[in-house]
C-alpha cells in the first residue's frame, strides 16, 4: 500500500486543509484502541525508559495561547508523552522550549516531534536553537539512535526527540492485526505528504543541468510531432501545446481510416508522474472518452513491449522509455517510434 498511498491520502487533503490535524487525529486513534500499539510505541520512542501510556488525547490546551497536538497520560493521568505532528509546517516561536514545560516530573517525560525524514537536519537545528537562551532550559548534546534524534534537557528528567512518520508507523506495523490496515492508511497519507512537500535545497539542487535537462525533454516531445506531422502518421490539426502545472504538453492525434473521425491524446512532460512512478517524465495521456476500451489497450501496449500503463478513473497514462547514453537525435528516434507504436495500435481498436 506504501507505493499507492491509501484512502486517506486520497481523500484528507480533498476535504481538509489541516491534513496534520487529521494525521494526529488517525494516530491518536490507533493508540487509543490498540493497548499493544500504545506499549510498542513507548517501547521504541523511549528504549522501554517512558513508564506505560493509559490513553492519549489531541488538541489539548494547556494555556491560551498553546494548542499541543497529542499528549499521551500514564495512568496518574499526567503528561508523560507529548507529540508534536509536523509535515511541511513551520516550527513556531516556543514549540519545542516551551511545550516541554508541561510534562509530568518525576521520571522520564518526553516531547517528541514526527516530521518527514527529509526535513530532520534543518528541523533539529531549529528545536536546539529554542534552548539557546541561558535564562530558559538548556538541551544537552544530541544523540542519534537509528533514524530518531535524541537530547536530554538538562537537570531534568526531560527529553527531546525527533523521528519520521515513517519510522514511527512502521514501528506500529505487525503488532496488533486488528491495526494493520490503519497504520497503513496513516503510513500512506504521510507518504504522500512527503512527495509534494518542499524539500530543504542543497546546493546541487540548483544545478543548471536540472533546467536544461527539462528543456531538452520538452524538445524531443516538439521534434517527435514534427515528425509525425511531417511524415502523416500524426494530426495536430485544431490542437494546440500548452504549459501544464507539472510540466508540458502537446495534445496531438490520429486520423482514422476512412475518413471515421480521429482519436486525441496529449505527449506531455509529467512531473508528478515521473516522481512518483520513477520511471521517466514523458507520458502519452489517453481521456477516458476515447472511441477505444482502454483496458484492452493497456494489455495490446504490454504485449508489444511497451512499459506497462498506468490507469486512473479518467486517464490512461502511456510511459514513454528514454534510451541511456545516446545523443538527441537518437533518442528522439526512439521516443518517436513508440509515440507511433501507441498510436497505430490505439487506432486498431477503434470501437
Amino acid at each position: 500500500m506504501e507505493d499507492d498511498h491509501s484512502l486517506l491520502a486520497h481523500l484528507v487533503p480533498k476535504l481538509t486543509r489541516g491534513v496534520e490535524d487529521a494525521a494526529t487525529d488517525a494516530l491518536a486513534f490507533i493508540l487509543n484502541e490498540s493497548a499493544a500499539c500504545r506499549a510498542a510505541f513507548v517501547e521504541f520512542v523511549s528504549g522501554g525508559e517512558l513508564v506505560p501510556v493509559e490513553y492519549v488525547k489531541t488538541q489539548v490546551s494547556p494555556s491560551n495561547t498553546q494548542r499541543l497536538d497529542l499528549v499521551a497520560y500514564d495512568k496518574a493521568s499526567s503528561m508523560r508523552l507529548i507529540i508534536e505532528s509536523k509535515f511541511w509546517a513551520p516550527l513556531l516561536d516556543g514549540q519545542a522550549s516551551g511545550y516541554v514545560k508541561h510534562l509530568a516530573e518525576g521520571g522520564l517525560a518526553m516531547l517528541l516531534f514526527v516530521a518527514p525524514e527529509a526535513r530532520h537536519e534543518t528541523l533539529w537545528v531549529k528545536i536546539e536553537r529554542q534552548f539557546e537562551d541561558p535564562s530558559e532550559l538548556r538541551l544537552g548534546p544530541a544523540r542519534h539512535l537509528g533514524k530518531m534524534s535524541v537530547a536530554d534537557v538538562i537537570d531534568t528528567d526531560r527529553r527531546i526527540a525527533l523521528m519520521s512518520w515513517d519510522t514511527l508507523l512502521n514501528g506500529l506495523k505487525n503488532v496488533d492485526s486488528s491495526m494493520d490496515a490503519n497504520v497503513m492508511q496513516l503510513l500512506g497519507l504521510a507518504q504522500a505528504q512527503d512527495e509534494v512537500a518542499f524539500a530543504p535545497l542543497h546546493a546541487e539542487d540548483l544545478d543548471a543541468t536540472i533546467p536544461r535537462r527539462l528543456m531538452g525533454f520538452n524538445r524531443i516531445i516538439d521534434g517527435v510531432v514534427r515528425r509525425g506531422t511531417r511524415d502523416g502518421w500524426m494530426t495536430t490539426k485544431g490542437m494546440r501545446s500548452a504549459p501544464a502545472r507539472d510540466g508540458y504538453l502537446r495534445f496531438i492525434g490520429r486520423e482514422l481510416a476512412d475518413g471515421n473521425g480521429r482519436i486525441g491524446l496529449a505527449l506531455c512532460v509529467s512531473l508528478n508522474h515521473w516522481a512518483e512512478r520513477a520511471t521517466t517524465p514523458l507520458w502519452m495521456r489517453i481521456w477516458h472518452k476515447q472511441p477505444i476500451d482502454l483496458e484492452e489497450l493497456s494489455g495490446c501496449l504490454v504485449a508489444a513491449g511497451c512499459l506497462p500503463a498506468w490507469r486512473e478513473p479518467d486517464w490512461l497514462w502511456v510511459p514513454i522509455e528514454l534510451p541511456m547514453g545516446v545523443e538527441y537525435d537518437d533518442a528522439l528516434e526512439s521516443v518517436a517510434d513508440q509515440v507511433k507504436r501507441v498510436l497505430d495500435i490505439a487506432a486498431q481498436l477503434v470501437v
